[in-house]
């Protein structure tokens, strides 16, 4: 799979991280088994500065995310931390403020900064 699940459940944090080409339906795998794992809870960080996801658009993403609310139903999701490159960047603002209502999220370009964030991060206890 072009997306890698780590699991990391003493910090109830996950990380996801794209290689290759990954499509809309790779990410939709990727969301599920995040829902079927009961993690969607965890902090998480993906990242996707080794992913080439240049069929993706807007619409994609708020498909993904539609499904991702549908997933989640009444259960809270954690704050998410996406990296990506810093020609992408632009993009994943995008997606940060269509989905940012549903809990925190940033776009970083160094996975440094992003796990610095997500450590500030509170928490989520699952319902």
């Amino acid at each position: 799979m072009p997306i890698q699940l780590e699991i990391f459940p003493p910090d109830r944090i996950l990380i996801g991280i794209a290689r290759g080409n990954v499509t809309i339906e790779e990410y939709q795998q990727f969301l599920a088994e995040i829902v079927q794992k009961n993690v969607l809870h965890y902090r998480k960080i993906i990242d996707m500065t080794s992913a080439n996801s240049t069929t993706m658009n807007i619409d994609h993403v708020m498909a993904l995310e539609k499904r991702l609310s549908a997933f989640a139903d009444k259960r809270p999701r954690g704050p998410l931390a996406m990296v990506v490159e810093p020609g992408r960047l632009e993009r994943a603002q995008a997606f940060k403020a269509l989905t940012s209502q549903a809990r925190p999220v940033e776009a970083f370009t160094s996975l440094r900064e992003a796990r610095l964030w997500l450590m500030k991060q509170p928490v989520v206890e699952p319902r």
